[in-house]
C-alpha cells in the first residue's frame, strides 16, 4: 500500500512540475506554426492604442475608452516649409476641419480623460519631398510652422507622414535622417519632453532601401508607425488581403511577418506601433473564387462598417464568406445585378491575431487606420480590450 501511495505522490509531484514548466506557453495558434523564433511570448500591458482620425471621418468618430492617443490627419506641408491653408479658392479641407467645433469637442473629450492628441503633418509626391529636403530655408520655416500649430492647439505630439514611393538613393536618405534629427533637437530644446515625435513608414522600410534609414532614424523619434497594410490595393489585378500576416506561396510573397522581422532587428520593439487597418478593399471580379481577377478601376475602400451593413443583407446579396489561413483574414463574395464582387477585409478575429502578434513581439502598441471606419460596432474594440489591455489569454485567437 505504501508503495502505491508513494507512486501516486511521485506522479502528482511530476505533474505539478510539468504544469509549472509549461503553464505560460500558448495553446496551439497559427502564429506559432507559421512564425520564426524571433517571436516571443509577452504579457506586457500599457500598450499604446493610437488612432488616426482623418478630417473626413470627424462626423463618424465614436470615442472609445481603449484609445490612448488620436492623431488628426492632416495638415499638408508645402515645399517651402509652410503649411497648406488654401486649396484653390477654398480653404484646404484638412486646415478647415482642424478649426471646426467637431474636432475641438473631440480634442477636449480626449484631454478631459488624460488622453493624448497629435497632429499629422503630411507630404506626398517624390518631387515635392526632394525639393523640401534640398532647402535648409524650407526646413527652418517648417520648424516655425509647427511652433505656430503647437501654440494654437493643445497637441501632445507630432506625427510626420512623409511618403516617398520606391527606392531612394543614400543622399536622399541622409537628408531625411538629418531633417528628423534637427526636428527632434528643435522639439527637445523648445518643448523638453512634452511633445512626442513619431514618423510613419511603409511596411518594407526596414527591408528595402527606401527614404527611411531605419538604423539611423530610430534614435531620434519616440515611435515608428509601420503602415502594415495596402499589400493589395484598389488597383490590384487580383483580389487579396489588405494586411496578410503571412506570405502565401504562388500568391503573395510579402507579409507583415516578413517585414516586421527586419524591423525587430533594427529598432527597439517598444518603439514600433503596428499599423492596423479598420478597412479592406472590394472589387468587381471575374468569378467568386478566392483571389479572383479584378476588373480595371473597380476597386474601392470597404470599411468595417460597410462590410457589416452588407452582411445584414446576406441572402439578398447571395453572400458567401471565407477565411484565408495564410493571411489570417476573412473575405466574402456577393452578387449584384448578376455581377460578382469580392471583399477582403479585417474583422475582430483577424485583428485579434495581429494583436496577439503585437504581444508576442512586444511592440509598443498599434496605430489604427482609421478611426470612424468601424462605425458603432464594439466587436473590434472588445478584441483590443481583451488582448492588449489585459494579460492575453492563451486561447485568445481561437474563439
Amino acid at each position: 500500500m505504501r508503495k502505491i501511495i508513494n507512486g501516486i505522490l511521485f506522479i502528482s509531484f511530476l505533474s505539478l512540475i510539468i504544469i509549472w514548466l509549461f503553464a505560460d506557453l500558448p495553446l496551439f495558434s497559427p502564429l506559432a506554426e507559421k512564425s520564426d523564433s524571433f517571436l516571443k511570448r509577452q504579457n506586457q500591458v500599457n500598450k499604446k492604442i493610437y488612432g488616426f482620425l482623418p478630417f473626413w471621418n470627424l462626423d463618424d468618430f465614436v470615442f472609445q475608452e481603449e484609445l490612448t492617443d488620436i492623431a488628426y490627419f492632416s495638415l499638408t506641408i508645402n515645399e517651402d516649409g509652410s503649411l497648406k491653408t488654401n486649396d484653390g479658392e477654398n480653404l484646404d479641407p484638412g486646415f478647415f476641419r482642424l478649426q471646426s467645433d467637431e474636432f475641438s469637442n473631440i480634442q477636449n473629450q480626449m484631454l478631459s480623460k488624460q488622453k493624448k492628441t497629435h497632429i499629422v503633418l503630411s507630404l506626398f509626391e517624390n518631387k515635392k519631398i526632394e525639393n523640401f529636403l534640398d532647402s535648409s530655408e524650407s526646413t527652418d520655416k517648417f520648424f516655425q510652422s509647427i511652433d505656430s500649430v503647437l501654440l494654437a492647439y493643445p497637441f501632445s505630439g507630432i506625427n510626420l507622414d512623409v511618403e516617398y514611393t520606391g527606392e531612394a538613393n543614400q543622399e536622399l536618405r541622409d537628408k531625411y535622417t538629418s531633417f528628423i534629427k534637427k526636428l527632434s533637437q528643435h522639439i527637445q530644446a523648445r518643448y523638453k519632453n512634452k511633445i512626442e515625435l513619431s514618423i510613419d513608414t511603409y511596411a518594407a522600410a526596414a527591408s528595402k532601401k527606401m527614404i527611411w534609414d531605419i538604423n539611423n532614424l530610430h534614435p531620434h523619434v519616440d515611435y515608428i508607425v509601420v503602415m502594415a497594410y495596402d499589400f493589395h490595393r484598389t488597383s490590384s489585378t487580383q483580389s487579396g488581403p489588405v494586411a496578410p500576416l503571412f506570405k502565401k506561396e504562388n500568391s503573395w510573397k510579402e507579409s507583415i511577418h516578413s517585414y516586421l522581422a527586419d524591423f525587430a532587428k533594427k529598432v527597439p520593439t517598444h518603439k514600433i506601433l503596428l499599423g492596423i487597418p479598420f478597412y479592406g478593399y472590394e472589387w468587381q471580379t471575374t468569378t467568386r473564387e478566392p483571389e479572383a481577377f479584378t476588373f480595371p478601376k473597380s476597386g474601392a475602400t470597404a470599411s468595417y462598417k460597410r462590410v457589416q451593413e452588407l452582411l445584414k443583407n446576406k441572402e439578398e446579396l447571395q453572400i458567401e464568406e471565407g477565411w484565408d489561413e495564410d493571411a489570417l483574414a476573412p473575405y466574402l463574395t456577393y452578387v449584384k445585378d448578376e455581377e460578382f464582387f469580392t471583399i477582403y477585409y479585417e474583422n475582430a478575429k483577424s485583428i485579434k491575431y495581429k494583436l496577439e502578434y503585437v504581444n508576442q513581439l512586444d511592440l509598443g502598441g498599434i496605430a489604427i487606420w482609421s478611426l470612424g471606419y468601424e462605425g458603432n460596432s464594439r466587436e473590434i474594440w472588445d478584441a483590443i480590450q481583451q488582448t492588449l489591455l489585459h494579460e492575453p489569454t492563451t486561447n485568445s485567437t481561437n474563439q
